[in-house]
């Protein structure tokens, strides 16, 4: 089976890199499937689970949205926000609750609910991928 290669970028870095053999993608039209000699492509990636099938096994990373290319046999992803789902644990949960009493506590400030909001969005998509809780369509 051919290899292709990938990167995926995210503001806490470059989560993934390397060379696979195939990558799903959640897409608002829902999961596409990318293998060696793909046609050239731009489309948004949506909120769930990239799978990635390489020669060290499967990889799964969870994202909240953000862009997928694909030109000549090089596939680039821009996520809002990805994490390989095995981080999902105990203290992410902590985090995240405490967040939401952030939140709850300083709703008057409206300078400050964009940022806790976004760490709170994180931290939801990351546990329910981790966890592995299904959105509802």
């Amino acid at each position: 089976m051919n290899k292709f290669k990938i990167e995926i970028l995210s503001p806490q870095g470059i989560i993934f890199k390397d060379e696979v053999f195939s990558v799903s993608f959640p897409t608002l039209s829902g999961v596409i499937t990318i293998l060696s000699g793909h046609a050239n492509l731009v489309t948004k990636l949506h909120v769930g689970e990239i799978i990635i099938n390489s020669v060290s096994g499967v990889n799964r990373i969870s994202v909240s949205g953000g862009f997928i290319e694909i030109a000549e046999n090089i596939v680039n992803v821009i996520a809002e926000f990805a994490a390989h789902l095995e981080s999902a644990n105990r203290k992410k949960m902590e985090q995240a609750i405490k967040l939401a009493k952030d939140m709850k506590s300083k709703r008057r400030e409206f300078a400050n609910m964009s940022v806790i909001e976004s760490e709170l969005k994180k931290y939801v998509v990351e546990l329910k991928s981790g966890l592995g809780i299904k959105k509802k369509m």
